[in-house]
């Protein structure tokens, strides 16, 4: 069975012929992506991908990125509603089949969604607004510790650190905010980039 319901009861498929089929609805992917926690749930509290994702998304608009370029890095782990949420130690484990399997939902997903130019020109900015929120996580949410814990090379090597961003995802009112909540703000800032970029 390469197929999954979604929140919908719209089959999805993963593979085959059927799955040019499978569009997906924006709500299946902001109820998904609101649940799946980040770091495999290894986190101080629950931290969603669409927390995250709304937090590479604000990266963007700080940076004045057009409304396209918001929208792809407010969606650029939308793949994730249907693959799940893979930390990268895991990936890196799994290696090449990963990767595959992974960046073809990816490209399958984007061309769905309408955004496969937009994340290829703006890939190197997406990628580091990703990391960028990858430190703030590390820093806020993770019980890593600079003074000994082990460097993570993705963001600790010399001469290319990647610094946290001003935001501080440890406060009351994001620990107090439900799942619900986040699936609501991530459909209304998709919704509101959606109208600027027609």
């Amino acid at each position: 069975m390469t197929w999954m319901i979604t929140i919908t009861g719209r089959e999805h498929h993963l593979r085959g012929s059927s799955a040019q089929h499978s569009l997906p609805e924006i709500n299946e992917i902001a109820h998904a992506l609101s649940m799946i926690n980040r770091f495999t749930g290894h986190t101080t509290r629950p931290y969603s991908v669409a927390e995250h994702s709304l937090l590479v998304a604000q990266m963007a608009s700080e940076e004045g990125a057009s409304p396209i370029a918001q929208l792809a890095a407010l969606l650029h782990d939308a793949h994730e509603a249907f693959t799940g949420d893979v930390s990268s130690p895991a990936k890196w484990s799994i290696g090449q089949p990963w990767d595959a399997f992974e960046h073809g939902q990816a490209i399958s997903l984007h061309n769905a969604l309408g955004i496969r130019a937009a994340m290829v020109a703006h890939r190197g900015d997406i990628k580091r607004w990703d990391l960028i929120a990858l430190a703030t996580e590390r820093r806020d949410l993770t019980a890593w510790q600079r003074e000994t814990s082990t460097p993570w090379p993705i963001l600790d090597t010399p001469g290319l650190e990647v610094l946290p961003h001003r935001e501080q995802l440890n406060t009351p009112a994001r620990a107090e905010a439900t799942w619900q909540d986040w699936r609501i703000e991530f459909l209304c800032k998709f919704n509101q980039l959606r109208e600027r970029v027609a």
